[in-house]
């Protein structure tokens, strides 16, 4: 199966051969959930934790649905967390 990744933060150097501009496109095994993904494509010890939201195919995965398994094809985006005043 075919994913791709998209990354809109400071977590794209920890992701090996990461495109800015297109993202990348990996193979991965079926039956793997949102938070394995996360865990194995990007290389950092607490990359959960500098997530603020992760859609799959545009809809928000919450973080206590991590365990949502991925299809061949999703879009995978995720984003930092948001600060302003």
């Amino acid at each position: 199966m075919n994913v791709t990744l998209k990354i809109y933060s400071g977590l794209k150097k920890y992701v090996k051969n990461y495109n800015k501009e297109s993202g990348i496109i990996l193979k991965i095994d079926e039956g793997v959930t949102v938070k394995q993904f996360l865990e194995k494509n990007i290389d950092h010890d607490r990359a959960i934790d500098a997530i603020s939201m992760v859609t799959v195919n545009e809809k928000i995965v919450a973080y206590n649905n991590y365990n949502k398994k991925l299809k061949d094809g999703d879009l995978i985006k995720v984003f930092p967390p948001i600060g302003g005043g």
